[in-house]
Formats: structure tokens, sequence, C-alpha cells
């Protein structure tokens, strides 16, 4: 049961970050007058597809959890 809280919480917390990051690297994109750029939009993409990857984590630990009771 605790490992099980200590993925989730994991999952959580990096889910948490990346969307912190996603929002950061927009405002850095508009101070910047940079909304568009080729290498901002790649940085975006990757942190978007992370954060995917982060939601399908944290639900396959959840229907894990679920699933063992």
């Amino acid at each position: 049961m605790m490992k099980f809280v200590d993925n989730l919480e994991n999952a959580k917390h990096d889910h948490q970050k990346n969307k912190s990051d996603v929002v950061n690297l927009v405002k850095q994109m508009f101070a910047q007058n940079k909304w568009g750029d080729e290498e901002y939009r790649v940085a975006l993409e990757a942190l978007v597809k992370k954060d995917e990857e982060l939601v399908a984590e944290v639900t396959r630990i959840i229907k894990q959890r679920h699933s063992e009771n």
C-alpha cells in the first residue's frame, strides 16, 4: 500500500511540476515576443508530450490500485 501511495504522489508531483514548466515556458515566449518560434514550439511540444505521459502514469497507478482491491 505504501509503495502505491509513494508512486502516486511522485507521479502527481511530476505532473504538477511539468504543468508549471509549461506555464513558465509560455510566459517566457510572450515576454520575449517569440510566440510561434520554432525553438519554443519544439520545447512546448516536448513538455505537452511529457504531461500526457505523466497523466497516463497516474491513471495506470490508480487503475492498478483499484484492481488489487
